[in-house]
């Protein structure tokens, strides 16, 4: 089974390669029977053979290849280049009208190629052409004083084949650049489109989750007037408590959003003492170690925090998978940035999810990541960044980089 695509660029190239045997044996037998041409018929039919050949073991090669790597493009050309060398020197050498051919590969290298493999195939036909100029009969040279038309071909050809190199490399570049910013902006449209999807589940489910928390509520008081000594009393306050305060938080950042105010600055100290509260409320089991070593300030943001603490909460869910109670938590100053890395204890990340966390929602026993998906939005927002690895000796790192902000008096 064939795994490479026709539009790939081996693909076009063996599927080039097919066409132009059949187009040299049609040409070869034309010119043998049909104009009655002087061509020396089995030395150009056993090249054509042995080029067959060469194509029909390519094809097996690459059978199970979606595409070539380059060093293996450079030398399926100078096959090529070779192979019609040979037939050019069996046909009339340079004076061959099919000469021109030649720049054919180092078209096909411009596009698909490298600059250092497109020189050493443009340097292998210019040597190709010279090699047929040299060894070209003195008939040839001397019938009609010809010496100066085939020295202009020559002048000519090297000439096509710097515009070529020059040319077509300029624009193969910049259409490989234009095709990655397409597909940055597709996969950055993409990102969009699921956090807008996100966020319009998220909205509509607070506004959902108020009117029966609020009845919740009802019942709770009611419950408290009648069984006022229950055990449970406690637990149920501060668990209604928490979700109200989680809605009214909601409430507060969309207001916060809708307003046209420009955010000011909030010292890094102050966001490590409001997390570390937070920390305490949700995860009161699990213990901060956190070092500071220079207090700076970055943009007060209403969605940093909330940011924050999904990744803090990331490391508190894997700590609980290996029962360890310890986060290690730096601040530090690092190229006029912010560099926030926290440290769980858990099992880590798994290396195929690594690169996709974050940046598409990624299925996993523990959800589908979009927490992590919602904080690298935001954090890219701010003009920062997030870098997951996995920790030497235990759990995972994650590393926030924020520009630092300076206050204005």
């Amino acid at each position: 089974m064939i795994s490479f695509s026709p539009q790939s660029a081996i693909g076009r190239l063996l599927l080039l390669r097919t066409i132009a045997i059949l187009i040299q044996l049609i040409l070869v037998l034309a010119a043998a029977f049909w104009f009655d041409k002087s061509i020396e018929l089995l030395p150009v039919l056993t090249v054509i053979a042995v080029e067959s050949c060469f194509q029909l073991f390519s094809v097996f090669a690459y059978r199970k290849t979606s595409e070539a790597a380059p060093s293996g493009m450079m030398l399926q050309l100078l096959a090529d280049i070779i192979f019609m060398t040979i037939l050019l020197s069996l046909s009339g050498g340079a004076s061959n009208a099919f000469v021109s051919m030649l720049i054919i590969p180092i078209v096909i290298a411009a596009v698909t190629l490298p600059s250092q493999f497109v020189l050493v195939i443009a340097l292998s036909s210019l040597v190709a052409y010279g090699y047929l100029f040299v060894t070209m009969g003195a008939h040839h040279l001397h019938h009609m004083d010809m010496q100066l038309h085939f020295k202009g071909m020559w002048a000519n050809f090297v000439l096509s084949v710097i515009i070529v190199v020059m040319v077509v490399m300029a624009m193969a570049k910049q259409l490989r650049i234009r095709e990655q910013s397409l597909a940055k902006v597709r996969e950055k449209q993409l990102k969009n489109e699921q956090l807008i999807a996100l966020g319009s589940a998220a909205a509509q489910a607070t506004h959902q989750l108020a009117t029966p928390l609020a009845n919740i509520h009802l019942l709770f008081e009611e419950f408290k007037e009648d069984h006022p000594t229950h055990p449970a009393l406690d637990d149920m306050g501060k668990a209604i408590q928490s979700c109200k305060e989680q809605l009214d938080l909601f409430r507060s950042q969309t207001e916060k959003f809708k307003s046209t105010q420009v955010f000011g600055v909030q010292s890094t100290a102050e966001i490590l003492a409001e997390l570390t509260t937070l920390m305490a409320l949700q995860f009161p089991e699990q213990v901060l170690n956190i070092e500071e070593d220079i207090e700076a300030s970055v943009t007060d943001d209403p969605m940093l925090i909330p940011a924050l603490l999904n990744i803090f909460s990331n490391a508190a869910q894997a700590n609980d998978k290996t029962n360890a109670k310890d986060i290690c938590v730096s601040s530090k100053i690092e190229n006029n940035k912010w560099a926030l890395t926290i440290t769980d204890h858990g099992p880590g990340i798994d290396p195929k999810k690594m690169e996709r966390l974050g940046h598409t929602i990624v299925k996993s026993e523990s959800g589908l990541g979009m927490a992590l998906v919602l904080s690298h939005a935001s954090i890219e927002r701010l003009k920062g960044n997030i870098q997951l690895e996995n920790h030497p000796q235990f759990g995972a790192t994650t590393k926030i980089v924020l520009p630092i902000k300076i206050k204005k008096p």
